[in-house]
């Protein structure tokens, strides 16, 4: 199933939320589409150097990079320039899209020093969300790559990135925001002289409690930034149809428990209602049977052990079992409960990610699969 998505789609974006592999299952994804010849970018835009550390490029940055020959080769890529790696930067993604809609450098300058731009850009709800999503509309509109893999931010809830530009949209366009962005009356610095007196009367009351050196940064680049508003609100729009085509695929990344697997199914259920395409999850860690479990079996295995130690060994089976068990279950519900949609599992590995070769174990399990 990973490997006819690898071949056919141009869009790949590895949901869930942090803390589940979905940087592996990125990576894992280039590394099958660049092993058929495709020109793959991986695209993180997760501040841990995890995507870089596996796949052994130092100093991961927003230009993307090839892999060297050698890790190529340890990986299974004929071609070491068939799979490029990018970090995204949020604040230059920002950027970008101002530069694209202001022409007059004063004003940009003045929207980039202003410290309320760089609070949205930076530490903003949703605004690394909302980055990834101007990142992608970007490289997928240049065509310089047969596949786009994105590994969205980690977030506490998959449907964090989803919800992302419809909120930054919102926001954008709230009738507060639009009444501050409204045209001047006459060309110059926000002023609350200039308001007329019922809203000035409140922002002043607001003022004694956040100062009023904040509504006038506020306010200054609100005015500022009015020619921007509509460029958020298209970008916003267009990265939604270029979601919605064909073309592009989601993938889910979850552990097999209760509540990821309920979260699975609510964002399953929202990508149905949003007319997007959930092409597969990959269940991630996925504990193998402990095999032996009685103490008797493992005392023929271990004629030399201590009875202590087969009594450890023997609960430790047992509960690695229960556990495994469980694991079973929660896949078999999402397997019910989301009927026509492929799952992928990957085992849990006996160390972590950070290396070519381990990297290259989950990429043959998940060709293979």
């Amino acid at each position: 199933m990973l490997a006819r998505l690898a071949q056919t789609k141009r869009i790949i974006v590895c949901a869930g939320p942090g803390g589940v592999g979905k940087t592996t299952t990125a990576a894992a994804m280039g590394i099958i589409a660049a092993r058929r010849g495709r020109r793959t970018l991986v695209a993180t835009i997760d501040p841990a150097p995890r995507l870089a550390d596996a796949l052994g490029i130092a100093d991961l940055g927003a230009e993307p990079r090839p892999l060297s020959r050698a890790a190529a080769e340890a990986l299974g890529i004929g071609n070491a320039e068939a799979l490029f790696a990018s970090r995204l930067d949020t604040a230059r993604t920002f950027n970008r899209l101002v530069e694209s809609q202001v022409a007059d450098p004063a004003m940009r300058r003045r929207i980039f020093d202003n410290p309320i731009y760089r609070q949205i850009t930076s530490t903003l709800t949703g605004s690394q969300e909302y980055a990834a999503t101007l990142a992608l509309h970007d490289l997928a509109a240049a065509g310089q790559y047969d596949l786009i893999v994105l590994d969205t931010p980690p977030t506490a809830h998959a449907l964090d990135f989803l919800e992302a530009p419809r909120r930054i949209a919102e926001a954008i366009a709230s009738p507060a925001v639009q009444w501050f962005a409204r045209p001047a009356a006459r060309p110059g610095r926000f002023s609350l002289q200039r308001l007329r007196a019922g809203p000035a009367l409140a922002l002043r009351r607001l003022g004694k409690f956040v100062g009023s050196r904040f509504l006038d940064d506020l306010g200054a680049f609100l005015l500022d930034f009015r020619d921007v508003l509509g460029g958020f609100l298209a970008r916003a729009k267009a990265v939604e149809e270029l979601l919605r085509k064909p073309e592009a695929a989601f993938l889910l990344v979850l552990a097999p428990e209760v509540a990821a697997v309920n979260e699975a199914l609510y964002f399953a259920s929202r990508l149905r209602a949003a007319g997007l395409p959930l092409n597969g999850f990959v269940a991630n860690r996925v504990l193998p049977a402990p095999g032996l479990t009685e103490a008797h079996e493992l005392r023929a295995r271990l004629p030399q052990a201590s009875d202590a130690a087969i009594r450890e060994l023997t609960a430790t089976a047992e509960y690695l079992q229960r556990l495994s068990e469980a694991q079973r279950r929660e896949i078999a519900r999402l397997a019910h409960d989301a009927p026509g949609t492929d799952i992928a599992t990957v085992p849990l590995l006996a160390h972590d990610v950070s290396s070519l070769g381990a990297l290259r174990t989950i990429g043959d399990h998940l060709e293979r699969g």
